[in-house]
C-alpha cells in the first residue's frame, strides 16, 4: 500500500514523546468537520503518542467575550493531566487582567492572544506580555489559525505583519513568547528587524511551516527555537508530524522540537504515560 511509509513515519513520531502546543476545543465556524471536544483530543493523543496538549477554546476567539470559551475549556480540561489550558485574553477588553487572574486561579498555565481575530494591533498586547513576564507565564501569539488563501471571504482577519511582530518581540523582551502559525519565510523576514538576534525565550510552532522537507531540515540549525504544534482541529496534524519524522534532524534536535522545548518552557520533566 502506498501509505505504508507514511504510517511507519507516524509510528516513529509516536515514539517522540511529543507535546502539541497548538490545539483547540470547539467548532471552527467555516468548516463543519473542523471541530474537537476533549474526547477527540484525548483520542488524538493516544493515537500519536502525544504526551501533553496546550489547549484553548475557539469560542474565546469568536464569541462576544473570552470568558465563555475560557470557562468551557477549564471545565473539561483543567483536571486532566493531558491538558495545559491556555486562557485567551483580549487586551482591548478593560477587564482583561481580571480575566487572566481568574483563569490562573482556575488552573490555566499560559495565555493566548489573537490580534487578527480580536481586531487590534499587536503592540496593544504589550501590557499582556508584561503581565505574563511578571508571572512567569508563557504567552502564545496566534499569528493566524488558517491559510489566508482559503479563508472565508466574509471573515478577513488582519494577520500581524513582520515588522509589527518584530516590534512586539522587542517590546516584550524578557517574556516567554511562542509565535503560532508563522510561516518559515515570514520568520526570515522578521529577523532583520530584530537587530543582532531574536530575544531569548522566543519559540515558533511548526503547523504552518509545512512544505519541502528542506524547511524541516533547516530548523535543525536552531532546534531550540521550534516546537511541535498541529493547529488541530482547524488543521490536520499528520503533515507536520510527517515532516518532523521524515527530516534529517539528528535525534537530539528531533526530541527538542517534538516536545523538549515545550516542556522546558513550562518547567516540566518528561511526561508520564498518556492518560
Amino acid at each position: 500500500m502506498s501509505d505504508v511509509p507514511a504510517r511507519r513515519l507516524l509510528s516513529s513520531f509516536a515514539e517522540a514523546d511529543a507535546v502539541d502546543v497548538s490545539c483547540h476545543l470547539g467548532q471552527w465556524p467555516f468548516r463543519l468537520q473542523a471541530c474537537a471536544d476533549a474526547g477527540d483530543l484525548r483520542a488524538y493523543a493516544r493515537s500519536h503518542g502525544i504526551r501533553a496538549i496546550w489547549v484553548s477554546h475557539l469560542a474565546a476567539l469568536f464569541g462576544f467575550d473570552t470568558r465563555t470559551g475560557n470557562e468551557a475549556c477549564l471545565r473539561v480540561c483543567a483536571e486532566d493531566p493531558l491538558f495545559r489550558v491556555f486562557a485567551v485574553v483580549d487586551p482591548t477588553d478593560e477587564m482583561w487582567e481580571d480575566e487572566l487572574i481568574w483563569a490562573l486561579s482556575e488552573g490555566a498555565v499560559g495565555v493566548r492572544i489573537a490580534p487578527g481575530f480580536h481586531g487590534y494591533r499587536l503592540r496593544q498586547a504589550l501590557p499582556v506580555a508584561e503581565a505574563c513576564r511578571a508571572r512567569g507565564l508563557p504567552l502564545q501569539v496566534l499569528v493566524r489559525l488558517d491559510d489566508a488563501r482559503v479563508r472565508h471571504p466574509r471573515f478577513q482577519a488582519d494577520d500581524p505583519h513582520e515588522e509589527e511582530i518584530a516590534a512586539f518581540l522587542r517590546g516584550a523582551s524578557g517574556a516567554a513568547v511562542v509565535l503560532s502559525g508563522l510561516r518559515w519565510d515570514e520568520w526570515q523576514r522578521v529577523l532583520p528587524h530584530l537587530a543582532d538576534a531574536p530575544p531569548q525565550g522566543v519559540l515558533l510552532d511548526l503547523w504552518h511551516v509545512n512544505g519541502p522537507f528542506a524547511v524541516a531540515d533547516a530548523i535543525g540549525s536552531e532546534p531550540e527555537r521550534w516546537v511541535f504544534g498541529s493547529g488541530m482541529p482547524v488543521q490536520a496534524p499528520e503533515p507536520t508530524m510527517l515532516q518532523i519524522a521524515a527530516s534529517d534532524l539528528d535525534p537530539a534536535a528531533r526530541a527538542a522540537i517534538a516536545g523538549g522545548n515545550a516542556r522546558r518552557l513550562l518547567g516540566e520533566a518528561l511526561g508520564a504515560a498518556i492518560p
